[in-house]
């Protein structure tokens, strides 16, 4: 194995030396200075960054943690990609100009941001994450995603979809010391909270 490191000026992706790197690397990270001033760490740039490994890792994960996580990883990278294009018209016209599905998958991607991604180092839970808590979190958020949009089909404001008491949960998943129960638990809170509203 070879690791480099390109660092571009002015963060610069399209300059020739990162191109050329670009070219024969398999996995990339895309460090990103937007991230580190927000504070998101790690400052991993989800849309840059990119694996070529995922196919022979897969059989892997199916096999050691869940027969469905490379399905339901892949859904993640759909969500983050339809969010960085919503942001785009968020930009120009604002969010509450848009649909009410597409609000709600703006707040889905933001637990899949901060409640997935993001993680603290200097924390003694989450300065580590196990493969099988990496995938039960995702679940978590996508049994929000499914339970929201039924709610949102069942004619329930996207308003109220958001501010249930167990959304804000989602981002708390990663400092859970017993993560099973946690998230268990959290999944209950979750459906009973929404269907409760239609």
């Amino acid at each position: 194995s070879a690791i480099g490191a390109v660092s571009p000026p002015g963060g610069d992706f399209s300059e020739p030396v990162t191109q050329n790197t670009l070219r024969i690397v398999t996995c990339f990270w895309a460090l990103d200075a937007d991230l580190a001033e927000r504070r998101h760490f790690p400052s991993i740039n989800w849309n840059e960054s990119y694996s070529l490994y995922t196919e022979q890792l897969d059989p892997w994960w199916r096999e050691n943690v869940d027969e469905e996580y490379p399905e339901i990883r892949q859904w993640a990278v759909d969500v983050l990609d339809e969010e960085t294009e919503l942001q785009e018209i968020v930009q120009l016209v604002g969010k509450d100009a848009l649909p009410d599905d597409q609000q709600l998958t703006l707040e889905v991607a933001r637990y899949i941001r901060e409640g997935w991604l993001q993680q603290n180092a200097f924390h003694d839970v989450d300065t580590y994450c196990e493969p099988e808590k990496t995938y039960l979190m995702l679940t978590a958020i996508r049994h929000f995603n499914d339970e929201a949009f039924e709610a949102l089909e069942a004619g329930v404001p996207v308003e109220e979809i958001v501010d249930v008491d167990a959304a804000a949960r989602l981002n708390r998943m990663n400092t859970a010391e017993a993560y099973d129960d946690y998230i268990d638990e959290l999944k209950s809170e979750i459906e009973d909270e929404l269907r409760e509203l239609y």
